[in-house]
């Protein structure tokens, strides 16, 4: 039965999930967040560049977009939503 979904709505669905966990909320508050904000419209159209871009690429657009469109705080970052950019981000000292 999965081998009869496309590419494409394996990818928007991958999305779904991982901005939920970002959330920390449900994939069905995901699913509407980015519905709403026409974020898997855009995961759709673009899926072919984006599909070879790694994860945190994707989910750093994604974050991005939706400070643009107030979802988030417009003093906010991807740095300071997703949870993995904290290892990433240089210690003071």
């Amino acid at each position: 039965m999965l081998n009869n979904i496309s590419p494409v709505l394996r990818f928007m669905v991958f999305y779904i999930n991982e901005f939920s966990k970002v959330i920390g909320r449900s994939n069905d508050v995901g699913y509407k967040v980015l519905l709403e904000n026409g974020i898997l419209d855009y995961l759709e159209d673009c899926y072919e560049p984006l599909h070879t871009q790694g994860r945190l690429y994707v989910l750093t657009d994604i974050i991005e977009m939706l400070i643009s469109k107030g979802y988030f705080p417009e003093s906010s970052t991807p740095f300071d939503i997703i949870p993995e950019y904290a290892y990433l981000q240089p210690t003071e000292g």
